[in-house]
């Protein structure tokens, strides 16, 4: 349902384009400020890094091997960072309640810890 027939109205529209005229001056740095935006239209916008991080997962995770690979190696990373810092801490509280237990038994026996 087009009600619009081509060539009837073309010819008028085309005549008042014709004599259509303006006398309005141009913005200063008009035809600059366009260049500007047309090349910043055309030079593509980095997207951000997690649309770059979660686009690369969505082509990647939906291979199955690749996937178990990848909860494979998040989880030896994320036991072995627990199983170090657990271990770090076991020893700290370990000298901390071995100093706390010669304070206990002898008060006025300095540490070895609490000399430096």
């Amino acid at each position: 349902m087009n009600t619009n027939e081509p060539g009837k109205h073309d010819e008028a529209l085309h005549g008042l384009l014709k004599e259509w005229r303006t006398d309005a001056p141009l913005p200063a740095r008009f035809q600059e400020s366009v260049w500007r935006r047309i090349e910043r239209a055309q030079t593509p916008a980095t997207p951000p890094f997690w649309e770059v991080v979660t686009g690369w997962i969505g082509t990647m995770l939906p291979r199955p091997a690749l996937a178990a690979a990848y909860v494979a190696i998040l989880l030896t990373v994320g036991v072995t960072t627990g199983w170090t810092q657990a271990r770090q801490e076991t020893a700290r509280v370990k000298g901390e309640l071995g100093d706390r237990y010669i304070r206990v038994l002898d008060p006025y026996q300095a540490s070895a810890t609490m000399i430096r």
